[in-house]
C-alpha cells in the first residue's frame, strides 16, 4: 500500500511538471548564467546532486522544498572563487514562521572586477574602466504539506549590469520533495529560474554598410531567455553503524540551453560531525569530478558548520568554495 502511494504521488507530480519541462525543449543560449551556478559547497562536493536535501539554508538556491526541514534560525554564508578571478557571494538567512513553514531570504552577488572600455576606432586605447555586476535577491517559503510532501517556492529579483547599462527581471523556483515511505528514499523534483525574457535598458549605434553607404541606426537590445532548469533528484541514507551514515544523491537535470546532465553523489557523516563528500557530473564539457569536507559543531551562539569543495573544471582552474552556517 505504500508503494503504490508513493507511486500514484510521482505520478501526479511528474503530471504537474510536464508543462514546465516542455518549455525547456529548445536548445539554444540563455543569459543571467550566474543563476546555473552551485553556491552550495555540499551539494557542489556531491556533483550537485541537491534536489533531495533537507534541512538546511543552502536549499533556497536548488530545491526551496528542502527548506521546511529546517527546526531553527539559521544563517548561511557561501564565498565562491570562480574561474578567470570572477567571486561569487552568497547568503541566507532562513528562519520557522510559527506552524506555517519557513521562511527565507537569500542574496548572490557577483563581481568580475574591473574591465577596460576602449574606443571602437582604436581598440589599444583606454578611455575608462568599468565593473560588470550581477545581483540575484530571493524570498522563499516552504512548509510540511503532509507527513510526507515537502513543497516549496522562491521569488527572484535579479539584476544585470554592464557598463551604464542594467538588466532587470524576476525569475521563481518551486520544488517539492516526498518521503516515499521506503526507509529513508526521498524524491524530489525542482523547476528553477521560471521567469519572462530580460533585456539591457538603453540604446545603442549600429554601424553598417549597405552597397557603398554608410548607415548609423539606433536600436535597442536584444531579449534573452533565462537558465531555465528542471530538476529530478531522489537520496537514500544507509545507516553503516551507530556513528557512521552514507548518503547517496543522484540528479536528472535539463537546461534549456544545454543538453540533459546527470549528477551523482555520496556523503559520509560520522557522528554527524565530520563529514566526506564526492561526486560527479556526467555529460559537462569542463565539469566532472568534485570533492569536499565539513565539519559540525556545537558552540555557545548555536551549531555552527564549516564547508568546502573542490570542483575540476578541465582546461580552467580548479574552482575553490567554503561556507560558513550556524543555526540558533
Amino acid at each position: 500500500m505504500k508503494l503504490m502511494s508513493a507511486v500514484i504521488t510521482v505520478v501526479c507530480l511528474v503530471a504537474v511538471s510536464v508543462p514546465c519541462y516542455a518549455l525547456m525543449d529548445k536548445v539554444g543560449t540563455a543569459g543571467a548564467l550566474f543563476l546555473k551556478i552551485g553556491m552550495d559547497p555540499r551539494s557542489v562536493a556531491m556533483g550537485e546532486a541537491s534536489g533531495a536535501a533537507v534541512g538546511h539554508a543552502s536549499a533556497a538556491f536548488a530545491n526551496p522544498a528542502g527548506l521546511a526541514g529546517i527546526e531553527s534560525r539559521q544563517i548561511y554564508i557561501t564565498d565562491t572563487e570562480w574561474i578567470a578571478d570572477i567571486r561569487m557571494l552568497g547568503g541566507v538567512y532562513a528562519f520557522p514562521y510559527t506552524n506555517y513553514g519557513v521562511i527565507a531570504l537569500s542574496g548572490i552577488a557577483v563581481n568580475y572586477g574591473e574591465m577596460p572600455m576602449v574606443r571602437e576606432e582604436e581598440a589599444d586605447v583606454i578611455v575608462e574602466y568599468f565593473s560588470p555586476q550581477d545581483i540575484a535577491l530571493g524570498i522563499s517559503y516552504a512548509r510540511t504539506w503532509t507527513d510526507r510532501l515537502m513543497v516549496g517556492g522562491s521569488l527572484k529579483y535579479i539584476d544585470q549590469a554592464i557598463a551604464d547599462f542594467h538588466s532587470r527581471g524576476f525569475a521563481f523556483d518551486f520544488g517539492t520533495i516526498y518521503h516515499t515511505g521506503y526507509r529513508s528514499l526521498r524524491l524530489a523534483m525542482a523547476t528553477n529560474n521560471f521567469g519572462p525574457d530580460m533585456r539591457f535598458d538603453g540604446t545603442y549605434v549600429d554601424k553598417y554598410y549597405i552597397g557603398t553607404a554608410y548607415v548609423e541606426s539606433e536600436k535597442t537590445f536584444g531579449e534573452y531567455d533565462l537558465p531555465l532548469n528542471f530538476r529530478f533528484g531522489l537520496a537514500y541514507d544507509f545507516d553503516l553503524s551507530t556513528a557512521g551514515r552514507l548518503t547517496a544523491a543522484l540528479d536528472a537535470t535539463h537546461p534549456n540551453d544545454y543538453s540533459e546532465r546527470i549528477h551523482l553523489g555520496a556523503e559520509y557523516a560520522w557522528s554527524e560531525m565530520l563529514f566526506l563528500r564526492s561526486g560527479y557530473t556526467f555529460n559537462a564539457e569542463e565539469m566532472g569530478f568534485a570533492g569536499g569536507c565539513g565539519i559540525k559543531l556545537t558552540t555557545s551562539m548555536g551549531v555552527g558548520s564549516v564547508d568546502y569543495a573542490y570542483t575540476d573544471h578541465g582546461v580552467f582552474s580548479g574552482v575553490h568554495r567554503l561556507s560558513l552556517g550556524i543555526s540558533f
